[in-house]
């Protein structure tokens, strides 16, 4: 099974010279590495492209730039500029990944340093031949390089990545507050996206993976991937092996922008729209027993 790694960067270009050092290392390699630029000046997109052309010895990188915006954001910012696009920039991502043949989709950050099992162990979960979306650690130095998750108080009692690698997340509750599908490392098979874009097809006329309702404005979009994933029961489950997680580059991170109190209140409305729509307009096994077919 094809495998892509997927890096969505906006103004992060001083982070990919230790970034490629890494993917240059890692013990299996992706297929083909999709560098996604989200308005990137000339500057950045000649240093990033030269690195992985100069560097990039042990696998196949594609920068490509992205200028454009979705033709529907449900948080738009009054300046284009400071508009959060990276739903898009991964939607753009999958559709690139899938013209070219590519049947594993593995996501990072643009600030992320991924340890050298990444690509290994996602692989491994995700070709079990069921629907899956994996999700592996995001180590913070600040946390003495572990995931937040295990030993946030409030969540270290689940034992997320305590309990098996592969461990199957049931907890609805985990899921609809953000805390389980992190999007700076998660991995997601093909079967799971044609279920996940069959969902957004139905219940929004949008043929994408990642929900337009979340561009715009940062926050929340993870979470909303993780919940439309377990409505479209699809395997949600934690990668957990030693050397399958990313390092988080610290970097300032102010409340304006990355508070909960900027994106808790929308993200729930959401929620409580999309059970809505449901409600409404039921899934039936046909939804499912169809998807073996791509999606249209």
């Amino acid at each position: 099974m094809k495998t892509a790694l997927i890096i969505p960067v906006h103004n992060q270009a001083k982070y990919w010279s230790q970034m490629i050092n890494a993917i240059e290392e890692l013990s299996e390699t992706p297929e083909t590495v999709y560098v996604m630029l989200d308005r990137p000046n000339k500057m950045d997109y000649r240093y990033i492209s030269g690195i992985c052309n100069r560097q990039g010895k042990n696998n196949t990188y594609k920068v490509i730039e992205s200028h454009d915006k979705p033709s529907y954001m449900g948080r738009p910012q009054v300046n284009d500029d400071d508009n959060f696009l990276a739903g898009h920039i991964r939607n753009k991502a999958i559709k690139l990944a899938i013209e070219d043949g590519h049947e594993i989709f593995i996501f990072i950050d643009g600030d992320c340093v991924p340890e050298k099992d990444l690509i290994k162990d996602h692989k491994l979960l995700n070709s079990t031949g069921v629907p899956n979306l994996s999700v592996g650690r995001r180590r913070d130095e600040k946390h003495q390089w572990k995931d937040q998750r295990e030993i946030d108080p409030n969540v270290s009692p689940t034992k997320l990545f305590a309990s098996g690698n592969g461990y199957v997340v049931h907890n609805a509750e985990l899921l609809s507050t953000s805390t389980i599908v992190w999007t700076c490392n998660v991995s997601i098979n093909l079967d799971a996206v044609n279920l996940i874009k069959k969902l957004n097809h139905i219940y929004y006329e949008r043929d994408e993976l990642f929900s337009s309702e979340f561009s715009g404005t940062w926050g929340g979009e993870d979470g909303f991937f993780g919940f439309q994933a377990y409505c479209a029961r699809v395997f949600i489950t934690m990668c957990s092996t030693k050397y399958s997680g990313i390092r988080h580059i610290d970097h300032p991170r102010p409340l304006s922008k990355y508070g909960d109190n900027n994106w808790d209140d929308y993200f729930r409305q959401q929620l409580d729209d999309l059970q809505s729509r449901l409600d409404s307009n039921p899934l039936t096994i046909m939804f499912y027993a169809t998807n073996s077919q791509a999606h249209e």
